[in-house]
């Protein structure tokens, strides 16, 4: 009798522990790392703004207004157009409407030792594979902001 009020106190105890703590499936979820937001929120929201409408704080100092890009599905005919996005930020793709190309190039950053020397720390690895990889979250992400 004794060894099940036992057993029962220490489950009891448990389960107010994970009650308490909040422990949920659903918040387990709402930790997740977004990258693609993650990389939006450090590059281009000074640009074109939290919603990606092209508004943000230094889009009235540029030479041509910086693009809503909730808006570039609606003027590819509903399609997104993924590699001509994921090409203008890695800087393979050049845009007439940035004239001197006032966008930077992400590429090319990622690949710089400022980037590989923060995040990876092997001497062997493909920056390429670095750059991509954060390009591709990016764009992922200008996908998620479109239009409906």
């Amino acid at each position: 009798m004794k060894s099940t009020t036992v057993a029962s106190a220490f489950l009891g105890t448990i389960l107010v522990f994970f009650a308490g703590a909040g422990y949920t499936a659903d918040k387990a979820d709402t930790r997740k790392i977004d990258i693609g937001k993650a990389e939006y929120e450090q590059k281009c929201i000074i640009c074109h703004g939290i919603l990606g409408k092209g508004d943000g704080a230094y889009s009235k100092m540029l030479n041509k207004p910086a693009t809503d890009l909730t808006l570039l599905s609606k003027k590819n005919g509903g399609v997104f157009p993924f590699a001509r996005v994921f090409e203008t930020i890695e800087g393979t793709h050049e845009l007439m409407a940035h004239g001197t190309r006032d966008m930077p190039i992400w590429g090319k950053e990622y690949r710089s030792s400022k980037y590989y020397d923060e995040y990876l720390h092997e001497e062997n690895i493909d920056r390429s594979y670095f750059a991509r990889s954060r390009i591709l979250a990016l764009t992922e992400y200008i996908y998620r902001l479109q239009a409906k």
